[in-house]
C-alpha cells in the first residue's frame, strides 16, 4: 500500500472510530440522565410516603399517650371509689 492510498484509507477509518466512539458515548449519557430521572422520581414518591407514614405514627403515638393517661386517672378514679370517694 503506497502513501497515497494509506492516508485516505487511515483518515476515513479514524473518522469512523470517532464516530462510533461519540455515539456510544452519547447513548451512554442518554441512558444514565434517563436513570437519573426516573431515580429522583421513585425517590421523591418514597419521600413522599415517608412523611405520610410519619405523620401517621405521631398520630399513633399521641393516642398511646392519651391511653396511657387514660388508665391511670381510671386506675386513680378505682382507687377513689374503693377508699370511699368522699372529698
Amino acid at each position: 500500500m503506497t502513501m497515497e492510498q494509506f492516508f485516505p484509507t487511515f483518515f476515513s477509518a479514524l473518522v469512523s472510530a470517532v464516530l462510533a466512539a461519540y455515539s456510544a458515548y452519547a447513548a451512554t449519557k442518554k441512558a444514565a440522565d434517563e436513570r437519573d430521572r426516573v431515580q429522583a422520581a421513585a425517590i421523591a414518591r418514597l419521600e413522599t410516603k415517608v412523611d405520610l407514614l410519619s405523620d401517621r405514627v405521631d398520630k399513633h403515638n399521641n393516642l398511646i399517650e392519651r391511653t396511657y393517661k387514660l388508665e391511670a386517672d381510671v386506675a386513680n378514679l378505682h382507687e377513689y371509689v374503693k377508699i370511699g370517694g368522699t372529698e
